[in-house]
C-alpha cells in the first residue's frame, strides 16, 4: 500500500469554542484533504475528513525550517499544575527572545497542522487540558484544550 498524501484544505469553524493565543485562533476542527497515491492499474480517488482539535506546540526557530524538520524545537512548558481534573501547562517568555515563537495547532487522527507566529509582546502562555480522575490528560476530552497568551 502506498502513503495518502494529506494537505490542510479547508478550516471549519465548529461549535466547540476555538482556542486563542492573543487574537490566534486554533479551529476546532481542520478539513484536510486526502489525496491517494495510487499504484498502476487503480484509479485515485481523494476524501476528505475532518479532524478534532488536540492541542498545541510551542516551538522556538524559524517557521519554515522548523516544521520541515523532523524534530522541530518544541519548548517543554516551564511549569505544569494540576487543578481539579485539569492540567495546566505554563510557558513564560521573559526578557526578548532571540528566535520567532510559534504556536502550532494539532488535530487527531491527523498529521496537518497549522501554525503560526506569537506576537513578541506575550510573555506567558497557560495551556489547559482536561484529564482523568488519575490525572491523565484525555484524548477525546468533552471541553477542547484552551490556550491563553498574554
Amino acid at each position: 500500500m502506498r502513503p495518502i498524501l494529506v494537505t490542510a484544505a479547508l478550516l471549519l469553524a465548529a461549535a466547540a469554542t476555538p482556542v486563542s493565543a492573543a487574537g490566534l485562533d486554533c479551529p476546532a476542527s481542520l478539513t484536510v484533504q486526502a489525496q491517494p497515491d495510487a499504484p498502476g492499474g487503480w484509479s485515485p480517488y481523494p476524501g476528505r475528513d475532518s479532524h478534532g482539535f488536540a492541542g498545541v506546540s510551542i516551538v522556538e526557530g524559524d517557521r519554515a525550517a522548523q516544521m520541515a524538520s523532523a524534530a522541530p524545537a518544541t519548548l517543554a512548558p516551564d511549569r505544569e499544575v494540576r487543578r481539579g481534573r485539569s492540567l495546566l501547562q505554563v510557558w513564560e517568555f521573559a526578557g526578548p527572545r532571540r528566535e520567532t515563537v510559534f504556536v502550532v495547532c494539532r488535530y487527531r487522527d491527523t498529521q496537518a497542522t497549522l501554525a503560526a507566529d506569537l506576537p513578541r509582546s506575550i510573555r506567558r502562555c497557560t495551556l489547559t487540558l482536561e484529564t482523568d480522575i488519575r490525572g491523565a490528560v484525555l484524548e477525546e476530552p468533552k471541553t477542547p484544550p484552551r490556550l491563553d497568551c498574554r
